[in-house]
């Protein structure tokens, strides 16, 4: 049977628009998660920097911001997989996250090397209030340091803080890669490092030490930013 070249074309066509917008996991497999469905923070996988900041809510992690020692002074809190867990080699790491919306502080998911040693690869997702969420990657080789913007916003303004969006970073021998949503929003060519890499999800960034004065109610702190789950495919 001889198929119609524009049968081919179309076929061809509909293949390779596929593979664009393949998942980044979608070749990989499915090493490590934590969907935070316990009573209490699962130490066996995360260290976490506050005892009374970090909590699990409604079947997520809720990262707060607390009282500090001194009146009107706040701190933030956080937690890390150092020491816990740490990938092998190249993946694809996602987290789905809702933000926070207040100003004057800011909210991150981060991935690094272990050892913080170059040849490093970092990104971070910050708010610094409402729809002014910033997206960054940071590489370092021996040489020099660099560091990406996405040139659009890929989520429809206001819309971080009021629900949850997935945020994965990807890196292979060749390049690095940031998603959101599933989709492609930066892409960087340079060689990829193998060392180990750690995850981080922060809400802190507090001005002056941690005073804030822009909270709508001074006696309370912001709302929480909160994780719903975070996977590592390799």
């Amino acid at each position: 049977m001889i198929v119609p070249r524009s049968i081919l074309i179309f076929c061809l066509g509909v293949c390779l628009q596929a593979a664009l917008v393949a998942a980044p996991e979608s070749s990989m497999k499915l090493v490590w998660e934590d969907n935070f469905d316990g009573k209490a923070l699962d130490e066996t996988k995360w260290t976490a920097s506050s005892k009374t900041g970090v909590k699990l809510v409604d079947g997520q992690l809720s990262l707060e911001i607390t009282p500090g020692d001194k009146p009107m002074f706040w701190r933030g809190s956080s937690v890390n997989t150092n020491g816990k867990f740490k990938t092998a080699a190249y993946g694809y790491i996602e987290a789905s996250i809702l933000f926070v919306q207040t100003r004057g502080h800011g909210a991150g998911f981060s991935i690094g090397n272990e050892d913080k040693r170059n040849p490093s690869a970092s990104m971070g997702f910050s708010n610094a209030g409402g729809d002014a969420v910033t997206l960054s990657l940071g590489i370092v080789n021996e040489e020099r340091g660099r560091s990406l913007t996405p040139k659009e916003n890929p989520i429809p303004k206001g819309d971080y803080s009021k629900k949850f969006h997935k945020f994965g970073f990807a890196w292979t021998a060749t390049d690095y890669r940031w998603y959101v949503d599933g989709r492609l929003v930066q892409k960087m060519t340079q060689p990829g490092t193998t060392k180990p890499m750690v995850i981080g999800l922060s809400h802190n960034g507090l001005p002056e030490a941690g005073f804030l004065k822009t909270f709508n109610d001074p006696t309370k702190g912001p709302e929480p930013m909160r994780v719903d789950w975070v996977k590592v495919y390799q």
